[in-house]
């Protein structure tokens, strides 16, 4: 590979990088439905042609946002997991709800932008997001789900929407009440998820 080849690919990530740091502030300050590509590409300081080129269109460009989200989250997700055994008993099971509603409402207020798009699709009812969010390759999101697949199975689940949408649920619901304290939205969260130990 010789040097004007290596200088290519360079520009090309960067300028891809800044057509997506553009288009994360439009559809945080704008929702799905209000962001224009016009200001998307004035803002990056790239023209429309190379923003097409790219992403196709605005959906394959909310799509290449969702997607760097996911990757975000997903780095979150791996910390839970890490080094941590299967839940065996309940309180061990409220723990790892406890750390997965607390580290998801972390990532929230470190990734602001990240916040402001999901409340956007919360709004919306998730439409956008759901047609658009991409597949990915996340195994801490496979273990977490097994995890509350096992939850279920055991009763430490309150009765109602399946374990994969319970799990799906902990990200709407810390969406949902963000601007609460962390105590409040740890205890909340998991109390709208965890069924109550009953009491012989």
């Amino acid at each position: 590979m010789d040097g004007s080849t290596t200088v290519r690919r360079r520009d090309a990530a960067a300028s891809t990088a800044r057509l997506l740091a553009a288009a994360t502030e439009e559809f945080a300050a704008h929702g799905y439905e209000g962001a224009r590509v016009d200001r998307i590409s004035a803002s990056s300081g790239l023209n429309r042609a190379l923003l097409f080129q790219r992403f196709g269109d605005k959906d394959g460009l909310y799509r290449a946002v969702l997607a760097q989200v996911a990757q975000d989250a997903a780095a979150t997700r791996s910390d839970i997991v890490a080094d941590r055994a299967t839940p065996v008993d309940r309180a061990q099971f409220v723990g790892m709800v406890c750390d997965l509603v607390r580290e998801t409402a972390r990532f929230l207020v470190a990734h602001p932008d990240a916040a402001r798009i999901l409340a956007w699709e919360r709004a919306a009812g998730w439409a956008a997001f759901r047609a658009a969010r991409p597949e990915s390759d996340d195994p801490a999101a496979d273990q977490i789900t097994e995890w509350f697949r096992q939850g279920a199975r055991r009763g430490w689940l309150r009765e109602g929407p399946s374990p994969d949408r319970q799990l799906a649920l902990v990200l709407e619901l810390v969406t949902a009440v963000l601007s609460e304290s962390p105590e409040f939205v740890e205890g909340a969260v998991t109390a709208a998820l965890v069924r109550e130990e009953e009491t012989r």
